[in-house]
């Protein structure tokens, strides 16, 4: 009796540790990137699914793509736990490092495992200032690095031992880096710059776009419009569909005040004339007008003839901020369409024609001795 007390007091051990062992093994990376582009997402993770595999440039060394999502199983993050050979002295090791993207497929950030820092020649660690410089090569999409081989990096790469025969290049023996490239990559790591770059910006990145569209969805279109990310902001913007405007109209009008001016003249040529005419909208649009770049200005004016009539009212109290061309085709459009001029309107030109602190008041005189 006492033996099998013993034996089920080890079966229980036994399963215990197991147990144990196995939430271990179950539990997910923490996620506490070094730099990281966006807000704090990663600390919305809870949910760590591995989607397929990648290779690097140079080796046959496998990674896998993983989806970090939220609570709510929503898609936050691409995720992948790098880890590639690096060779100096005829002496290798591997770079181990967590890289983020986001659901666009840029690069956002990367973070580092505590006993494993990256190293440069003669294997000496990465400095603060290293990973700093890192960061933004990484964050360079379109660096010179994109358009080299690593042998066009360096003034010459002289073989030594058996590690040149296996990898393409070793920072402890290729030689000096170029001048031109020398003030992107971290001074003694060129070799893991250049492998870490291109596995960032490889193939990977068209494999992350195309999951999106796989997964695409209003929940996600939404999200991408409410949230402060230019490249978001752009691509919800692309994927909005015309009947959507309205619904989604504090979204656009939100984008429209703190975006670039390329992005503000889509947002005018997409919205539905039949939303743009109504006076909720044409208002929010044209109260904007003196805090807007000079060619959204431009095409407001043109866009007035689509608009609610108040926009000449709008435009009117704003009228000494305008180019001599953008003046110009205002007073052509009151010319053309008002059958006679609002009272406020006149009032505001004749005040602007005695303004002397304005050049082009002399337009304004003519337009209202013509219109007499």
């Amino acid at each position: 009796m006492k033996s099998n007390n013993n034996l089920m007091n080890q079966n229980f051990f036994i399963i215990f540790i197991a147990i144990i062992f196995g939430f271990k093994e179950q539990k997910q990376p923490t996620h506490n990137p070094m730099f990281f582009n966006m807000a704090q997402e990663y600390k919305e993770v809870v949910e760590d699914q591995g989607l397929f595999e990648f290779y690097g440039q140079d080796t046959a060394v496998v990674h896998e793509l993983h989806m970090l999502s939220d609570t709510s199983g929503a898609p936050r993050l691409f995720y992948a736990a790098i880890e590639t050979p690096v060779c100096a002295g005829g002496e290798c090791k591997l770079a181990k490092i967590k890289v983020y993207w986001n659901l666009l497929g840029n690069y956002v950030g990367f973070g580092m495992y505590e006993k494993t820092p990256l190293t440069k020649n003669e294997h000496d660690p990465f400095t603060n200032a290293d990973y700093k410089k890192l960061h933004q090569l990484l964050g360079d999409r379109h660096s010179i690095l994109e358009r080299r081989e690593m042998d066009d990096l360096i003034d010459e790469v002289p073989v030594v031992g058996e590690a040149l025969k296996i990898y393409k290049g070793v920072d402890a023996i290729s030689g000096a880096t170029k001048k031109e490239i020398k003030e992107s990559v971290v001074k003694g790591g060129l070799y893991s710059c250049y492998t870490l770059w291109h596995l960032v910006h490889g193939e990977v990145v068209k494999d992350m776009q195309q999951h999106l569209k796989s997964m695409y969805s209003d929940t996600i279109n939404n999200y991408f419009l409410k949230s402060p990310y230019v490249d978001y902001q752009e691509y919800g913007l692309k994927n909005l569909k015309q009947q959507d405007f309205d619904d989604h109209f504090e979204e656009v009008i939100q984008i429209f005040k703190e975006t670039s001016s390329i992005t503000r003249a889509y947002i005018l040529k997409k919205i539905p004339n039949d939303l743009f005419v109504e006076k909720r909208v044409t208002n929010q649009f044209y109260e904007m007008f003196s805090k807007v770049d000079m060619n959204t200005r431009t095409q407001l004016i043109q866009k007035m003839r689509v608009a609610h009539s108040d926009s000449s009212q709008i435009l009117v109290e704003q009228i000494t901020d305008m180019t001599k061309n953008q003046l110009t085709a205002y007073l052509k459009y009151l010319e053309e369409e008002a059958v006679s001029i609002d009272r406020k309107v006149k009032s505001y030109l004749v005040k602007a024609s005695n303004y002397k602190g304005y050049t082009y008041n002399y337009l304004i005189k003519e337009f209202l001795k013509n219109r007499k």
